[in-house]
């Protein structure tokens, strides 16, 4: 599918006045249309987006998956090997994404996929214990997954907590002592705990599997279904205090907004500012400067004539909202809304009616992309440039950016890539960096200290000037081995996609190699096979008993458990 990039702000003119766009921001709409309904999606460090797509129709209903290219406007589409509607995903250390659960058919499906920004494709992996649809998957610090609920393949919330790592697969299942709501709202914390923002608000703690309840509870009285909460900024200048901000939900939907902070002792929320609308099914992006957009929703759950057009931006700092512009399409249940690379607000979907969606897509570009000239017109502001920056940095360690806005550069941040569906962005997070001029052209930034704050994986990395405009986004891999090279699978055998028959076998084979160091391990996943993984290098004939596709992969590591960030596969057609 075709068609143009985004609309370009080069040659915008306005005059100041109230709800201009130096004021408000600018709201518009792209050219060419979403041909998928864009259930779930998330940026990848390619600066494409991955949407997972609802299954339309009635009966066996195809399933499929999208990437859309911001720069070439292209939407490239392909069908799924399951039924990946209202799943959940969040991105690994390497940069792929994990996908866990679905529809099969009105319940939950165990089996999990991996998708590889590199060719576009997915990989089945190990299932889980049992079917998650509507299930949360956020990162760890450790460079491990955590998934939490979901209906399982009985139609019962699955009340387990199941951990994934890429060299072990799925841990146990650790059940909770109380029953989450679909879609649980999950934030790491700095102390490694995650952190459940509910009416009745709960920890747990990862490293002993172990819950600690009611915590907290909202000063809003109802359950605030379908609201939307965000961990806001973590800041060195103040010690990485964590507050997460909640807004919205319920139905007839609430205005009111509230701030916890995690690091007092007894914690408890507090009343903040209200939204301008009530909003459930509304979406919240952290801008680079901090703030958070709050936009869409409705009064009414699924009611287009209770829609809230106007946007809102909340300043943490104040704690006050600002006009943010009116968009011109309702985003109600199953819209979508990510910063991308650029600093704008990518704006998608809208699905209140089955097999009916919005094909418009919307672009924010916020009030920070306008200034104005010397006549008082709205001109597009100029914006700090960077011009080179490691493509790996490690924990605590310093490294350099370089720019020739070295001068007025007045912050530096790294903002993880977000992955949102139904009003919550399991992803999205913001870290400020220390910076200090270090020779003319050059910042020596410090990244931060620990998966905690910044789970392992690929950052949009930021520089703000004094007046908070942000630069086009850099992508940047946070590690804790910055200066090793991962390792590099082949299958030798089979030497390509096969087609056989039931009951038949494949002769499997493979090797690495490593550019600094030994090759340490090898994992085979065989979906559906016999046996169904392996971790010998070459684990010989494996039996496929059941008709379908198989995606068979190699992932291997190295003697620091770096893994291959794009493993090789071969497709296995089992025919009757």
């Amino acid at each position: 599918m075709l068609i143009g990039a985004m609309i370009s702000l080069s040659l915008f003119v306005h005059s100041v006045e109230a709800g201009s766009p130096a004021i408000e921001g600018l709201w518009s709409t792209l050219p060419y249309e979403m041909p998928v309904n864009p259930v779930h999606c998330g940026l990848l460090h390619s600066g494409k987006v991955l949407i997972v797509v609802r299954s339309e129709g009635k009966g066996n209903r195809p399933s499929y998956g999208a990437v859309w290219d911001p720069q070439s406007g292209t939407i490239i589409v392909q069908t799924l090997l399951w039924d990946l509607f209202c799943s959940g995903m969040a991105s690994l250390p390497d940069g792929r994404f994990l996908i866990v659960g679905g529809r099969k058919p009105a319940y939950g499906d165990p089996r999990a996929t991996v998708f590889d920004p590199a060719t576009e494709k997915f990989t089945q992996v190990e299932s889980m214990s049992h079917g998650r649809w509507y299930a949360t998957v956020m990162a760890l610090g450790d460079g491990g997954l955590m998934t939490f609920s979901g209906k399982d393949e009985y139609g019962n919330v699955n009340k387990a907590v199941e951990l994934y790592h890429v060299s072990s697969g799925w841990s146990p299942e650790y059940v909770a002592p109380w029953k989450p709501p679909l879609y649980p709202r999950l934030h790491l914390l700095p102390n490694g705990n995650i952190f459940y923002p509910g009416k009745n608000s709960h920890l747990f703690t990862p490293a002993t599997q172990t819950w600690t309840l009611n915590v907290a509870h909202t000063v809003y009285s109802s359950d605030r279904k379908y609201d939307a909460s965000v961990l806001l900024p973590l800041r060195p200048e103040i010690g990485y205090i964590p507050r997460i901000l909640i807004m919205g939900g319920n139905s007839p939907a609430t205005a009111t907004a509230e701030i916890i902070d995690l690091s007092v002792p007894s914690p408890a929320w507090q009343m903040t500012a209200p939204m301008s609308k009530p909003r459930i099914q509304m979406n919240a992006v952290i801008l680079p400067t901090g703030k958070v957009l709050a936009l869409g929703g409705s009064e009414i759950s699924k009611d287009p004539g209770t829609a809230s057009l106007a946007a809102d931006l909340f300043d943490p700092a104040a704690e006050t909202w600002s006009p943010a512009g009116v968009a011109t399409y309702p985003r109600l249940y199953h819209s979508v809304a990510l910063l991308m690379p650029d600093a704008t607000v990518w704006v998608a979907g809208s699905n209140p009616i089955r097999d009916i969606y919005e094909k418009h897509m919307e672009i924010y570009s916020p009030a920070y992309l306008f200034t104005t000239d010397g006549n008082g017109n709205v001109i597009p502001a100029p914006r700090p440039v960077i011009t080179d920056v490691p493509a790996e940095i490690g924990y605590g360690g310093a490294f350099t950016i370089q720019t020739p806005n070295d001068a007025d550069t007045g912050s530096v941040v790294l903002v993880r890539p977000g992955s949102t569906t139904h009003a919550f962005d399991m992803e999205q997070r913001l870290i400020g960096l220390s910076f200090s001029v270090s020779t003319p052209g050059t910042l020596t930034a410090t990244a931060p200290p620990n998966g905690f704050i910044a789970p392992p994986g690929y950052y949009m990395l930021f520089i703000l000037d004094q007046a908070g405009v942000p630069s086009v986004a850099k992508f940047v891999h946070l590690t804790s081995v910055p200066t090793d090279q991962p390792p590099t699978g082949t299958i030798t055998s089979p030497a390509g996609d096969v087609t056989i028959q039931v009951g038949q076998s494949v002769d499997f084979a493979g090797s690495a190699t490593d550019p600094d160091g030994p090759v340490a391990a090898y994992s085979w996943i065989f979906p559906e096979g016999d046996p169904s993984a392996s971790s010998a290098q070459s684990p010989g004939f494996v039996t496929f008993d059941d008709v379908g596709t198989y995606v068979v992969s190699l992932t291997v590591f190295d003697d620091f458990g770096v893994n291959d960030p794009s493993p090789p596969t071969r497709t296995i057609s089992v025919q009757p």
